[in-house]
């Protein structure tokens, strides 16, 4: 019975452990003493068989040890911050213990280590999925739209503001700011991609139309830059605004067509 014993210990503080690490990524808190909250959680459950309550008491424990675990583990001034947390907990608790009663339903009763292994694989997905949403979020924040014009065309696309991006044009001494193929060929449907590796005499047609280097973006080779118009940012216009044809692919990274020179968005 001692080994039974150490071993619901050591799952449920481990398990607990978990928990409050995923309610930490989701809502991007910095928690606090989370093994000693993991560890009071784990006892509560062990010694709670041996109090014989009814459901309803059973569920007051529960609840208090879930409101114990909070208040030790995380910081909150303001009762909707608690709630924040506490609903985040009681969540996180329902997704791990749904996803192990799964697992028994499936296979049966297992050892508590391969418990332990669904709870850490589940929590491997949750990790994963926090961290493309912050991801998401963090260039959503940098991206803006943005509308081209030149002689006559026009067209919207999705811009995203490279505070690295620092590329000036050394012949007019203009920030340069990088557009890809797909918002190029928009605008220029009369030259096309060998045009631009061939540098054929349409190019001439380009306002200050010329190449200048490139150490940006996995990239060392030379760009074709030129002159458009307007470029018209959130409402505001820019004139004369150069930009850098860059083939190669950012638009997965950067979740946009064209990258902004960190000067041109801060003017």
């Amino acid at each position: 019975m001692q080994i039974v014993v150490e071993y619901v210990l050591l799952e449920n503080f481990l398990i607990n452990l978990i928990i409050l690490k995923t309610v930490s990524l989701i809502l991007r808190e910095k928690g606090r003493l989370f093994f000693l909250s993991a560890f009071l959680g784990a006892c509560l459950t062990v010694v709670m068989p041996a109090l014989y309550l009814s459901s309803v008491g059973w569920l007051f424990v529960e609840l208090g040890q879930a409101i114990l675990c909070v208040c030790i583990s995380f910081k909150f001034k303001k009762l909707k911050k608690f709630l924040q947390i506490f609903g985040t907990n009681f969540c996180a608790t329902f997704l791990y213990g749904g996803a192990c009663y799964f697992f028994e339903g499936l296979f049966g009763q297992r050892p508590f280590v391969l418990i332990l292994c669904v709870v850490v694989g589940v929590f491997a997905v949750v990790n994963g999925i926090a961290r493309l949403h912050a991801r998401k979020k963090a260039v959503d924040n940098f991206c803006f739209d943005v509308e081209i014009q030149e002689k006559g065309r026009c067209g919207k696309w999705r811009a995203f503001l490279d505070s690295g991006n620092l590329l000036f044009d050394p012949v007019t001494n203009s920030p340069v700011s990088l557009i890809n193929f797909r918002v190029f060929s928009a605008l220029f449907k009369e030259i096309d991609l060998e045009d631009i590796i061939r540098r054929s005499e349409k190019l001439k047609t380009l306002r200050c139309a010329h190449y200048i280097s490139m150490g940006t973006l996995g990239s060392d080779g030379k760009i074709l830059v030129f002159q458009v118009d307007k470029l018209v940012l959130e409402g505001r216009p820019y004139e004369k605004v150069t930009l850098g044809l860059c083939l190669k692919k950012f638009d997965d990274a950067f979740g946009s067509d064209i990258i902004l020179h960190n000067n041109l968005a801060s003017a």
